[in-house]
């Protein structure tokens, strides 16, 4: 955006040198424009004036931002609109190149208004446009030269040192085509001003709104004092027009002035640009938008900008801490699951057959020893084997909560039913078409209904439970739902509905659960079956 230092050096200079000389000018202009009869105080003051509006322009807009060129063109226009005025000095040589140079203004500004706002020619046809424009204001006004005496635009009458010979009809001729293609060229430049205008968004019309109010005064003007000769001064309303013409002329830089000095960002468009979070709306709003920033919209785009790569980064940071965490808690509940199978397997093949192998021995000594054994020792045996059968109910039973063999064996839905046979509560079951789901789905589910089936026993005081488990878009969907009390929560402690909300989220899945008081509870799991 901002250019090498290079680019602001040469920028720097040769806007000071257009001041520099500009000054000179609009002071030996003012001179001398102001000892002409011909020239009244007031259009001496008046184009006085707009030179050194064009170029304090320039001085401000290349202050506001140096790589611009605008601020360069706005300098270059207030030089060249004082050259116009050397046509009036006494001086032969100095006479001559004021002719030379009597329309110089007008393809500068043409200049300046197509490269308005971002200082460059954006298309080869504007390119050809100003390029045109410099030649024939400069070519037909060197053809004029070569055939008119002009030696009445003096008191003094100096002399043409370009005359080749006198021809008023041919230098007449030429005058004319001056005339014509300065009207077309005026044509050309408002078309241009107004498609941008048409297509341009917000910022760009708030930029070129005063510009082609202006520009499209001017052209009226323009074209309407050359059909009555008002350069000549000579038609009805030529004076009037001229003046009105001046005016308007007078209002061009401090159109340009006021687009630069309205050229910054807002902070509502700021706020707006950085709650997107993206960082190619900032570009396209300088770029495409041809956004004319100073520079303190410069430093508060730069400003925005990075805080929005520093938001992407974090966002980028945040979203791979995420996926970690989720891969590390998807890691916590598979080796828990594992180590639940150890446990089962363990108390399987070891504590609950020793303890079988145990019971089995005391029945055999019972029997073995029926006959001699006294009521007392026989009374201990038969005890014995009753707390041994009662230990290996109650060790198959913790086996079978760590995990059911059933589900391993079967599935989801026998798992469900052999759950719901041993609750002595009435079950509606509504059960879908729930094929072999991955292990990590099947056994979260069969947790989420036992957990919620046995917080209902202990807390809930309910009489009927509803239970349905289908799959819906890819998702099993399980729904627990009972006729108790209510006010159960998803953080209580002893409910064990804030495991389960861990296991689901390890799935990529959800846990909700509503309970309103005396509006009994339901507990919601939606688990995708494509597990991380």
């Amino acid at each position: 955006m901002r250019g090498n230092g290079g680019g602001e050096r040469s920028h720097g200079v040769l806007v000071a040198i257009c001041l520099a000389a500009g000054v000179v000018l609009g002071l030996v202009a003012m001179t001398v424009k102001g000892s002409d009869p011909n020239h009244t105080a007031f259009d001496t003051a008046l184009s006085t004036t707009t030179g050194f509006l064009y170029l304090g322009a320039g001085a401000t807009a290349h202050a506001r931002r140096p790589t611009n060129r605008v601020g360069l063109l706005m300098a270059w226009v207030g030089l060249l609109f004082f050259t116009e005025d050397l046509k009036l000095a006494t001086n032969p040589v100095i006479f001559t190149l004021g002719l030379l140079f009597s329309t110089a203004s007008g393809p500068g500004v043409v200049h300046l208004v197509l490269a308005f706002p971002d200082g460059e020619l954006k298309s080869r046809w504007e390119r050809l446009l100003v390029i045109g424009t410099y030649t024939v204001s400069f070519g037909l006004a060197l053809a004029i030269m070569l055939f008119n005496d002009s030696r009445g635009l003096t008191p003094h009458r100096e002399p043409n040192l370009l005359l080749i010979t006198s021809n008023d009809r041919l230098a007449e001729l030429f005058d004319r085509c001056l005339e014509g293609v300065g009207a077309l060229i005026a044509v050309g430049v408002v078309t241009v001003l107004v498609y941008r205008w048409v297509t341009g968004k917000v910022p760009q019309r708030r930029l070129l709104t005063p510009v082609l109010a202006v520009a499209v005064t001017g052209a009226c003007l323009s074209v309407v004092g050359n059909l009555a000769g008002a350069n000549g001064g000579e038609g009805p309303g030529g004076p009037v027009i001229r003046t009105v013409y001046n005016l308007v002329f007078c209002l061009w830089p401090l159109a340009f002035l006021l687009g630069v000095l309205r050229a910054r960002i807002g902070s509502a468009e700021l706020a707006r640009l950085l709650a997107d979070r993206d960082e190619g709306r900032l570009t396209a709003l300088v770029k495409d938008d041809a956004v004319w920033q100073d520079s303190h919209s410069y430093n508060a785009l730069t400003a925005a900008a990075g805080l929005v790569r520093d938001n992407q980064r974090l966002a980028a940071e945040l979203e791979k801490q995420l996926a970690e965490v989720r891969e590390s808690r998807a890691r916590i509940v598979s080796a828990s699951d594992n180590e639940r199978r150890r446990v089962e397997r363990d108390l399987h093949d070891g504590a609950q057959q020793r303890l079988v192998s145990v019971l089995l021995s005391v029945r055999m000594a019972r029997q073995r020893f029926d006959g001699s054994l006294t009521p007392e020792l026989d009374e201990v045996l038969t005890a014995t084997a009753h707390e041994l059968q009662n230990a290996i109910t109650e060790l198959r039973e913790l086996a079978r909560g760590i995990r059911p063999r059933i589900l391993t064996e079967d599935g989801l839905l026998p798992a469900i039913r052999s759950l719901v046979e041993r609750v002595p509560l009435i079950i509606q079951l509504h059960l879908g078409e729930i094929p072999r789901l991955p292990d990590p789905v099947e056994l979260t589910a069969y947790f989420v209904v036992s957990e919620s089936l046995t917080n209902t026993l202990k807390h809930a005081r309910a009489s009927r439970v509803s239970i349905e488990v289908v799959i819906d878009n890819g998702v099993l969907r399980l729904e627990i739902t009972d006729d108790g009390i209510g006010c159960a929560e998803l953080n209580a402690d002893g409910t064990g509905l804030s495991n389960l909300r861990d296991r689901v989220r390890a799935l990529d899945g959800e846990l909700i659960v509503h309970s309103a008081e005396k509006a009994g509870t339901s507990v919601l799991a939606v688990i995708p079956l494509a597990t991380p």
